[in-house]
């Protein structure tokens, strides 16, 4: 019952934040077309690399959490990898279609034509989108402090991407304001920063189609996630040896297979108690 009502409400918070972020993302799109502003298009398309995200959670409830069946032996976890490559190539097309709107303008006014300035309306919905950011994260705070048992990683992963999109969109907001400061320069402020956040768009959405390819050819972990399960093996009690480690990503989980030595006086039930210690360290560690 318990794990039913955590299951609920992380739904409802994944859904709240699901809705959240599109009308995010399509306010942010249509005050930056109308407000003239670069800086705010290319934050609107950042909304999306988020909305990508909240739907891959909801994605994770309903389809790759399901156990495996006779027809999918490993799960459901390529679902999530291939909607994550999906999505990265479209945040892939967006922060390219930003940037070279934004490198556009930058290059007007390096030629010394007139750029366009944003209007003021862009500013306004600029500090109305940094402040609504705090809603959807203190509703979600309130409803997981009536919970109990709710993963510090989980939660510190979370305040860590609300901080990052703080600061980001505190970026842009300072940098559409500085368009209205004395003097010509101010104007290329937002340009300027339309081209660095398109930039980390590209490099974002880069970083997910090679984590999805890598996923898609059964690519190993890395080297150091290798050696941290070697040293889980290998410590447990009764393990002299272990070798023919395969590991592979499924989704947001991780197969693993390993070979184990023992001692060769121990019979069919010590070796299974063993192997099965293994098995729950290795679950303890990486779920």
């Amino acid at each position: 019952m318990k794990a039913d009502k955590n299951l609920n409400k992380t739904r409802n918070i994944s859904y709240t934040g699901l809705f959240f972020g599109l009308a995010l993302t399509l306010f942010k799109l249509v005050a930056g077309l109308l407000g003239h502003s670069t800086a705010l298009i290319a934050d609107a398309v950042r909304s999306f690399s988020e909305l990508i995200g909240e739907s891959v959670k909801l994605l994770d409830l309903f389809i790759s959490s399901k156990p495996e069946d006779w027809s999918h032996n490993y799960g459901h976890g390529k679902v999530v990898t291939l909607f994550t490559g999906a999505g990265a190539c479209m945040l892939l097309f967006a922060g390219v279609q930003s940037f070279t709107l934004a490198s556009g303008e930058l290059l007007i006014f390096m030629q010394g034509r007139e750029a366009e300035t944003p209007e003021m309306f862009a500013l306004y919905a600029a500090a109305f989108t940094l402040i609504s950011k705090e809603i959807v994260p203190f509703f979600n705070r309130r409803t997981w402090n009536q919970n109990e048992g709710i993963s510090s990683e989980i939660d510190s992963y979370t305040r860590n991407a609300h901080i990052r999109s703080l600061f980001i969109s505190c970026f842009v907001t300072l940098g559409i304001g500085c368009t209205f400061l004395p003097g010509k320069n101010g104007v290329i402020a937002d340009s300027l920063i339309a081209v660095l956040l398109s930039l980390y768009l590209i490099g974002a959405s880069g970083k997910l189609l090679y984590g999805t390819a890598n996923e898609l050819i059964e690519a190993s972990l890395d080297e150091e996630n290798n050696r941290k399960i070697r040293e889980i093996i290998n410590r447990t009690e009764g393990v002299l040896g272990s070798g023919e480690l395969k590991t592979r990503r499924i989704g947001n989980g991780i197969a693993i297979n390993a070979c184990i030595t023992v001692n060769n006086s121990l019979n069919i039930q010590e070796v299974t108690e063993i192997a099965d210690l293994v098995e729950m360290r290795l679950k303890t560690t990486y779920g």
